[in-house]
């Protein structure tokens, strides 16, 4: 959902729902990292080409 103070490390969130709804949740958590731009690749990884 973001990064620490300083943006070293990640923080994560947790969204629940009901039994059988994971391709809600998953649309919702879409949503949320298209909105908020938060994610980046991790540092210990080569770049996509």
């Amino acid at each position: 959902m973001g990064y620490t103070r300083g943006a070293q490390l990640p923080s994560g969130m947790t969204i629940d729902g009901r039994p059988w709804t994971e391709a809600t949740l998953l649309i919702f958590a879409y949503a949320y990292e298209q909105a908020t731009k938060h994610r980046r690749p991790p540092a210990s990884t080569t770049p996509l080409r």
